[in-house]
């Protein structure tokens, strides 16, 4: 049965913001129901469970009403965007979740793939509505730019090749015939296992926590040495430095687009919180109660 804002709501119902809740008391396997479109019971306690997992000092059900908030707000969106014929395609969820992952990820969870498909369609009908009105203007960036210089400072960075392999042995044998004044690009390409071996094992410059623990380790290397062998949980390192790159300060075009991504987000983040708003309001929102009392 619908009823209405004003009616008697038990407590695992009151959502801030629905514009309608229902006490449909037969079906187990749903948690809410979005013009229609119902969310499955599974995914909300699945994610519940997750985050009680994660912070085991937080109220069950507490978690549960901000989850179900999320999902119900999702879905909202997610209607839209199938009235405004608003889709990705498989190849470029895949582009996605390679850009994320690498080029050698495999996707152990299809649920996983599809949880990534649905956040670039909000990604890309919020976008759609707002992206003009989210856009920071250079006037502001520049402004933003010129109050935080210091946070833009580039760090200390090092030019690094290595070579990678999966036993220690053939690790410490490397080292000893790169001592005897073997050439590192060549055993690179001969013998690493990582994905720059073809470029010798050159890395692009990083500073100390941009990549796992293990390549700090190159910060303790002196340029032209060889380090010791490194283990890590993708194998046995070598690292030889090729440089060492003070830290200078960055000028606006080197990180202009950096300032424009983030003002851009936290814009459209503030713009989003309304429109979703309204879009909640003109829809037909259920909720089930019986579902919701199991997240006690």
């Amino acid at each position: 049965m619908k009823m209405g804002v004003a009616g008697r709501l038990a407590p695992f119902v009151l959502l801030a913001g629905l514009c309608a809740c229902g006490s449909h008391s037969g079906d187990d396997g749903w948690a809410a129901e979005v013009d229609g479109q119902k969310i499955p019971a599974a995914d909300l306690r699945r994610e519940v469970d997750q985050r009680v997992e994660d912070n085991p000092a937080a109220k069950r059900e507490d978690v549960a009403r901000e989850v179900l908030q999320r999902l119900v707000s999702d879905q909202v969106v997610l209607n839209y965007a199938r009235k405004r014929q608003i889709d990705v395609t498989p190849a470029e969820v895949e582009a996605r979740l390679r850009q994320i992952h690498g080029d050698d990820w495999k996707d152990p969870d299809p649920r996983y793939r599809d949880s990534v498909r649905r956040e670039m369609i909000l990604e890309r009908t919020a976008l759609a509505d707002l992206g003009e009105r989210a856009r920071v203007p250079d006037s502001a960036l520049k402004a933003y730019y010129d109050e935080h210089k210091a946070e833009y400072a580039a760090p200390a960075r090092v030019q690094i090749r290595q070579i990678v392999v999966a036993e220690r042995p053939k690790a410490e044998a490397l080292r000893t015939q790169l001592e005897g004044g073997a050439d590192f690009a060549e055993l690179a390409r001969a013998n690493s296992i990582g994905p720059e071996a073809k470029a010798g094992g050159e890395l692009k410059p990083f500073a100390k926590g941009e990549l796992p623990e293990a390549f700090d380790r190159a910060f303790d290397t002196e340029p032209g040495q060889i380090s010791p062998v490194i283990e890590s949980p993708y194998g046995f390192h070598l690292f030889q430095v090729e440089a060492r790159l003070p830290p200078h300060e960055t000028s606006f075009e080197e990180v202009r687009e950096k300032i424009a991504l983030d003002l851009n987000e936290r814009a459209l983040d503030d713009l989003r919180r309304d429109w979703v708003r309204e879009l909640r309001k003109k829809a037909e929102i259920h909720v089930n109660d019986r579902v919701m009392e199991t997240m006690r």
